[in-house]
């Protein structure tokens, strides 16, 4: 009985000691929070996460900095991000490719997106265009098709390079089509200067940017490559309602390294919901092309799996590689 008893008290001791422990924890955060961006100053992902941690540093008490690591295709930061201590002071802003291509296209990087780092929330999501040299005599995707068939091999597309969104979303479009068109890689801007002059026919690009030229006439908008309609082009059509998966959603999200405490990414996923529903955030985000992608740790993880497994496939069916 004696012994029965002490056991218990050392039991209940424990856990006391254990709480005794948890509240004796600093609250987190005490010091500034570093977000790292896996791209230059000035370029999209770049503004999205400022403009999130500027906010998200206000409700948190503390300064959230980005620290812009740009290289290898996002590679770089993401790497930083993912060896970094696991005590919710370095974040990672990332974007679709770090997490759903990269691991299919490249057999040698220095961690695992998806073991190394843990998603806290999507922050946002951008709208993809089809969008036509003003050459091309077809103003929708049907009558694009019958062009294309009709020209086989001598219609090209333009792409930031090989396995970037724009590139893989045209060769859904090839397989599920049957068409013959050429893969021309570009830097993004020539790209769309050459759209315009009719040296390349055809690209899938992200709304902030393909917008102005569509304004202008110099392009046209043939189909939203995205899941949802664009609000100021009501009338074009989605690509997937005349070519089924044909579609791609450009998205950015926070993320931590894998082993930070669960207490810690739900704090920080519910300051990332408030932030996300600041009419100030969304105003500021819609010239940019940026729509906010509300979805917590969970949710985004169930996400990711489902592009990376659906991008997997169509990487494989290509044959496509960076190395």
């Amino acid at each position: 009985m004696n012994i029965r008893i002490i056991g218990r008290a050392a039991v209940v001791l424990a856990l006391a000691l254990a709480v005794a422990g948890l509240h004796a924890q600093a609250p987190w955060p005490t010091r500034p929070v570093r977000v790292i961006v896996p791209a230059a100053a000035g370029s999209g992902p770049d503004v999205l996460c400022r403009q999130v941690s500027q906010r998200l540093g206000e409700l948190l008490g503390q300064p959230v900095t980005p620290d812009n690591r740009p290289g290898a295709s996002g590679h770089v930061g993401a790497e930083v991000a993912a060896k970094a201590a696991p005590d919710g002071y370095t974040l990672l802003c990332g974007a679709s490719s770090t997490f759903v291509t990269t691991p299919h296209l490249m057999t040698k990087l220095g961690y695992d997106p998806n073991k190394d780092l843990a998603p806290v929330a999507m922050l946002a999501r951008a709208h993809l265009l089809l969008i036509a040299s003003p050459s091309v005599p077809a103003n929708d995707l049907p009558s694009l098709i019958d062009w294309i068939r009709a020209n086989p091999g001598k219609v090209s597309y333009a792409s930031p390079g090989i396995g970037s969104n724009a590139h893989l979303a045209m060769e859904v479009f090839k397989a599920r089509t049957g068409v013959d068109i050429v893969h021309v890689p570009y830097n993004t801007q020539p790209a769309l200067t050459d759209l315009a002059s009719g040296r390349v026919q055809l690209m899938v690009e992200p709304s902030a940017s393909a917008i102005p030229f569509v304004r202008d006439g110099k392009v046209k908008l043939i189909a939203v490559a995205s899941p949802t309609p664009l609000p100021e082009f009501s009338t074009a059509r989605l690509t997937r309602d005349t070519v089924p998966d044909f579609e791609v959603i450009g998205w950015g999200g926070l993320f931590v390294p894998a082993a930070t405490p669960r207490a810690i990414v739900d704090r920080l996923a519910a300051e990332v919901h408030k932030v996300l529903q600041q009419k100030e955030l969304r105003d500021a985000l819609a010239p940019l092309g940026f729509v906010p992608y509300d979805m917590g740790p969970d949710d985004s993880r169930r996400f990711i799996r489902a592009e990376y497994d659906h991008w997997g496939d169509v990487i494989r069916s290509a044959h496509i590689r960076l190395e």
